[in-house]
């Protein structure tokens, strides 16, 4: 089983409409121009100036993730030998 860490690690993104944190995956931030307030159904526009930093540690962090190579460590103690 392999999951995308960009689709489950979260960010909050303030929407400047309503003024209030909301989360959005990695990947949603890094891929999308705009996106859809969860709130008050308002468009938050990355592109503006404001959101560069968001955008830059974002866009940082996937690196990283995408650049580590994958792995699966088991919670599951292995058989008795």
């Amino acid at each position: 089983m392999c999951f995308d860490a960009g689709t489950v690690f979260k960010r909050y993104v303030l929407c400047p409409h309503c003024k209030e944190d909301y989360l959005f995956t990695l990947r949603a931030i890094a891929y999308n121009p705009e996106l859809r307030c969860h709130g008050c159904g308002g468009i938050i526009r990355l592109y503006e100036r404001v959101y560069e930093l968001l955008l830059s540690d974002v866009k940082s962090a996937l690196n990283k993730i995408d650049s580590t190579p994958s792995s699966f460590v088991s919670a599951r103690p292995g058989p008795a030998l």
